[in-house]
């Protein structure tokens, strides 16, 4: 995008106008002056702003146009707008605009020179436009070129962006500067609003400044991990418990940050999640540039990006090219996984690895290709021939928003290209999701959907199409239990061994029926012992967690009533009582054996029937015990275990074995379930908020780092 136009080269014309406390203004006649800390005190001066206007050979007073491309330039009005008080020698100042560029300037000594018009200002400096302000030692402005530089410890903050450096230059007119040796931090969150005007014309007359508040480095505090986001093989999982993640929240440094009317650029960049430093995690890229694209969407591209583990081990990224989605980075800009590794015994023989590749231009949705090798079935069932087409499969996702409150959710899969079994290879869902209120309505389709029915192992729904409507956690009163319901309505066709649904000749057999169903749920937890947890310092709380630890011991008990009608006249009903205790003791901050988590359960169903005429959703595991422990062997590597049984006949229903490597900033998770014959590795990025301001990365920036490739 180009450059904004420059205007004609006219002497400007300064309104120079002193703030009070009060917020009054008073005119000063543009003449040259030299003021300091002791005028301040006096009459309780706050600063002076810099009204620049340009005259026009006619001689009204015309405000130089600082708007970026794509906005309108200020307003004129033929009207003068009402006379500032001045003093009975000087004479009012011919103005005849309304909208004009002001900067509000405080110092220890400012210096105008009404000739030249510059100004120079030393000392605590403080300018503030807008909801913007800018601190340093030394202020240098030329107001005929509309150029700023500022030197030493420069602090800007807008919002809920911070950013610091040692020299900024600005250009008023083009939109354009630099900031060298930069380093703040970013809120993700509102990034492209903050950032949408760097230099907004919205300070009137008369406004207060805002006391300049600029804490000590490395004096944070209250840092909290509200989440975070998490990379997996297996899609069906996730790291956090609910749908998606994000982080929210990053800091910086770059030797030399860009910026103008086309976009933003930045040398030798350093991203972390990390508050402390050294950081445990970094993105790192030779040279990054952020350009627009439209008015949603921006161009990220990156240059030799990689991802740095305590300051040494480097991975590089495949990926250097994303597109922000309204300011918003994809979920997978920082997932250092180079592909993806798994396991699936039933779909795709066992080991296998995949790419995930993101597709642009789909505007607000999100749409994905991962091509995929099956290592196991290439080493056991094709001789190792690579040429077999069984060998190989894909898995296309789509995620994204229609709406704030509508989403959609897509899977294709494809275990094999030989197309002599493609009926047998393929799986499909799709899945649009609609808020009410704070209830959700989901409209779901799938084909040959894979279950996991407990004893009766995995099941496939051959066909699913329908409703279902699910509540949010509601707490009754002070009662404190929670209530969960849905209702659900499908058309399905799935595996039956019931003789008049599938016919003679057979002991299982596809099925259609319409299935509609309603659940009620009811929980309470009760806690029996707390302790306290560590402070969250990088050596204490935080040391192997996101989040300090708190030894606690807990009982949570529930019932469930589930009640589905199927139009063959089957009723299946079902009441199931629950009861666990589940605790931790230990803070995770020593080295060997401080940190272990436990549960174990029993359910029961009072009332069951195996009345359904399906297999994935008949009841056969009517009396479960389960149990887990997770334990800290050494420094941040735990492993653990999570269990169930059936009691009535002895046979384990399933069984997850985990290894963890837990670090503050990341994590590294492997989980795999003989019984199903399914695994995956994750990898997750904390999300972390905190109060004050952070110290330096520490550490130069290495362009080469020790890659592993």
């Amino acid at each position: 995008m180009p450059l904004l136009p420059t205007p004609p080269e006219l002497p400007p014309v300064v309104q120079v106008t002193e703030v009070y406390r009060d917020g009054s203004a008073h005119g000063v006649a543009p003449q040259p002056f030299t003021v300091d800390e002791q005028h301040w005190q006096q009459g309780d001066v706050t600063g002076r702003t810099y009204s620049l206007l340009n005259p026009t050979p006619e001689g009204d007073a015309v405000a130089p146009s600082l708007t970026q491309e794509g906005t309108d330039p200020p307003n004129v009005s033929p009207e003068a707008p009402e006379a500032l008080p001045l003093d009975a020698e000087e004479e009012a100042l011919p103005l005849e605009v309304e909208a004009v560029s002001e900067l509000l300037l405080r110092a220890d000594r400012q210096v105008y020179d009404p000739d030249q018009q510059i100004v120079i200002a030393t000392g605590n400096v403080l300018v503030q436009f807008g909801n913007a302000q800018v601190l340093a030692e030394r202020l240098w402005i030329n107001l005929i070129d509309r150029y700023a530089r500022a030197e030493g410890n420069v602090f800007f903050s807008r919002n809920d962006q911070v950013i610091e450096g040692d020299v900024v230059t600005y250009n008023l007119l083009q939109g354009a500067g630099t900031i060298h040796n930069a380093r703040g931090e970013l809120r993700l969150s509102t990034l492209a609003e903050d950032f949408a005007t760097t230099f907004p014309n919205d300070l009137v007359s008369g406004t207060v400044p805002v006391d300049p508040q600029r804490p000590t480095p490395g004096s944070i505090s209250g840092v909290t991990s509200p989440g975070g986001v998490g990379f997996v093989t297996d899609p069906d999982q996730d790291l956090f418990g609910a749908e998606g993640g994000t982080v929210r929240r990053l800091r910086f440094e770059s030797e030399r940050v860009r910026f103008d009317a086309s976009g933003w650029y930045a040398d030798n960049l350093r991203l972390t999640n990390d508050p402390f430093s050294p950081p445990e995690l970094e993105w790192r890229s030779n040279r990054v540039s952020l350009v627009p694209l439209n008015a949603d969407e921006n161009e990220l591209v990156a240059e030799n990006p990689r991802v740095v583990f305590d300051q040494g081990l480097s991975i590089p990224l495949w990926r250097g090219r994303f597109i922000l989605q309204r300011g918003e980075l994809p979920p997978d800009a920082f997932n250092p996984l180079p592909t993806g590794i798994g396991i699936d015994g039933r779909d795709r023989g066992g080991l296998f690895i995949e790419r995930e590749f993101s597709l642009p231009g789909t505007g607000p949705l999100q749409f994905t290709v991962a091509p995929q090798v099956y290592l196991s079935r290439w080493l056991d069932e094709s001789d190792f021939n690579l040429t077999n087409p069984a060998n190989f499969g894909v898995v296309a996702r789509l995620n994204g928003l229609l709406g704030p409150r509508t989403s959609v959710r897509g899977f294709f899969g494809l275990s094999g290209l030989d197309l002599a079994n493609f009926d047998d290879r393929l799986r499909a869902s799709f899945r649009t999701q609609q808020l009410i209120g704070t209830h959700r309505l989901s409209l779901e389709y799938s084909y040959r959907d894979r279950l996991f029915n407990g004893s009766l192992g995995f099941q496939d729904v051959q066909n699913s199409v329908g409703l279902l409507f699910e509540s949010p956690n509601i707490t009754l009163g002070d009662t404190q239990i929670n209530l969960r319901y849905q209702l659900s309505g499908q058309y399905v066709t799935a595996n039956s061994d019931q003789p008049d649904l599938i016919g003679a000749g057979g002991s299982i057999g596809l099925a259609s029926l319409f299935r509609f169903q309603g659940a009620v749920d009811l929980g309470r937890s009760f806690l029996l012992w707390q302790g306290q947890p560590l402070p969250s310092t990088p050596t204490e709380g935080l040391r192997y967690s996101p989040r300090p630890l708190t030894p606690s011991l807990r009982l949570s008990a529930g019932l469930r009533g589930v009640a589905t009608y199927y139009t063959s006249d089957d009723l299946q009903e079902t009441l199931e009582a629950r009861v666990s205790l589940s605790g931790q003791v230990g803070h995770l901050q020593r080295n060997t054996f401080d940190y272990t988590a436990f549960n174990i359960g029993f359910s029961k169903s009072i009332i069951a029937g195996d009345t359904s005429p399906f297999l994935f959703d008949r009841i056969v595991d009517q009396n479960v015990l389960s149990g887990g422990i997770v334990q800290q062997i050494y420094g941040p590597f735990l492993a653990g275990f999570q269990t169930s049984i059936n009691v009535d006949n002895g046979r384990v229903i399933d069984t997850n074995w985990l290894f963890e490597y837990r670090r503050r900033a990341y994590g590294v998770q492997l989980r795999y379930s003989p019984q199903q014959n399914t695994g995956f590795i994750g990898f997750r990025i904390s999300d972390f908020n905190w109060t004050g301001r952070t110290a330096p990365f520490d550490g130069p920036f290495d362009a080469g780092d020790a890659v592993v490739q």
